[in-house]
Order: C-alpha cells, then structure tokens, then sequence
C-alpha cells in the first residue's frame, strides 16, 4: 500500500530542495527535510515490513540496496537540518528513491537468517557504512564534474546549485571518516559468524571487503598527513567504494542469482 510513497516524498523533497536553493543558497530547507524525513520514516516501515516477514530477517539483493537508499536518505534528511548544504540533498534523496523503488522487488531466492541481534547488528553496521561511503562516492563523484567543467572553462549550469567546493570536500571527509568506522567495526562483528569463509561462501566478500577498508584507510591517511584532496581524493574514494560494493552486491548477485546459494 504504501511502498510507492517515499519514493514520491524523496522526489518532493528534492524538488522543494532545488527550489529553496534557488530562493537562498546559503539557508537550511525546512519543509524539504520535513518531506526527507517523513519519506524516510515510511520508507523504514515499508522496508522492514519486507525484511522481517515470516518472523526471520530475508534479505534479497534489491532489499539490501533499498537498505543502503534508506541509510542515505535518513542520512541527509538529518543533515539538512543541522546545516544548509545547497542543492546536494536532492542528488542524494533521488538516488535513495531510486534504490527505495526496489524494496520487495525480488521474490525469489532470499537470503534468510534468524532473527539473532549479533547478526542484526552486523547487517546494520555493515548497512550504515555503505550508505555513508555511498554518500562519499557521490560527493566526490559532483567535485570530480565540477572540477572537470571548471578546467575546461564550460559553465557550471545546475551544478552551480551545490555548494561551494569546500563545504562539499568537508562533507566527503565527515562521510569517509564515519563509513570508515562503522566499516572496521563491521568486520571485526562478522569475525564472529565466520568459521570456515570458503564453506559459507564469504571468501570473496571478506577479501573485497578488507580491500576497500584498506584503501579507504589510505585516503584518510593522506588527507591528515599530507592534505590529499581533488583528484586523488577522486580516485580513491571511487575505487573503495567499486570494492565495497562488489563485496557486497556483486557476490551477492553471483551467489543468489547465477548460482542459487546464499551467504552463511
């Protein structure tokens, strides 16, 4: 009934976002994190709906996206209340709709768990840092087109409704930082649900998984020792997260999808 919904509250938000900033770059959009938000809210009561359904934790691959979305969306939606970050809200609400959008989608073969709160809090820690090192890949993503348009003296367009280089490079760092975090804290949980990782198919995951940690981990470094930021900074954070999301979605793609068989 309501799986449609935020999708069309992350698109109003967007939309109310671009119009504020229009209006005043530099002022917080209230009534946009006001749609933001309620858009989230549904958008968990959906997703978990789905999630949860048959009293075990079912996760099929456009649930484990939907998951990431919401972290995003609840992510900016937070943010956009505590600090005027311009026009880049609406990116990261219209790819949280889009990802939302596939919530139950697949109802095939599903990984399933029991409802274990050491498990839970493995996914959902695994979950939070995706969705933070998603909103990196995307910030660095927009520096990276601006950048480009600015070297090749073409106008900005509607990129000129993000906000000024510097805001946007402390937002990548705040998202690298936390996702980093929470992504240390993620392995080290899964530690406790691994006893052979070739039996339980996780040794591509785990691998991938310590790869991007590991370039992450390097970016972070070079920035506090010797201000790496710009293209470098590009490179980096794109290709942690083309690691972490080939950890998780591309051997859950190949698990689940070409080969029948689920993590565990």
């Amino acid at each position: 009934m309501f799986a449609h919904v935020p999708l069309l509250l992350y698109l109003l938000a967007a939309a109310l976002t671009v119009r504020a900033t229009r209006l005043a770059p530099e002022a917080r959009a209230p009534l946009a994190a006001s749609a933001a938000l309620l858009g989230a809210l549904l958008h968990a009561y959906v997703l978990f709906g789905v999630i949860r359904s048959g009293g075990n934790v079912t996760l099929a691959i456009t649930d484990s996206a939907s998951l990431v979305g919401w972290v995003v969306a609840a992510t900016t939606a937070v943010a956009m209340f505590i600090t005027p970050l311009a026009a880049l809200p609406a990116v990261l609400l219209l790819l949280a709709g889009v990802l939302a959008s596939g919530t139950g989608l697949v109802t095939g073969f599903r990984e399933i768990h029991e409802p274990l709160w050491e498990l839970n809090a493995h996914i959902a820690l695994a979950a939070l840092a995706a969705g933070w090192l998603t909103i990196a890949a995307v910030v660095v993503a927009l520096l990276g087109w601006q950048d480009a348009r600015i070297h090749k003296r073409r106008p900005l367009g509607r990129l000129g409704l993000l906000p000024p280089v510097e805001t946007m490079e402390r937002t990548l760092f705040r998202a690298i930082g936390g996702g980093f975090a929470v992504l240390t804290l993620a392995l080290l949980t899964g530690l406790f649900f691994v006893t052979n990782a070739i039996a339980q198919h996780l040794a591509h995951k785990i691998v991938l998984a310590l790869l991007a940690w590991a370039v992450f981990g390097i970016l972070l470094i070079g920035r506090v020792r010797y201000g790496w930021r710009g293209r470098r900074a590009l490179g980096f954070t794109l290709a942690g997260f083309v690691f972490l999301a080939l950890a998780y979605f591309g051997s859950k793609f190949v698990l689940e999808t070409l080969l029948g068989r689920h993590w565990g």
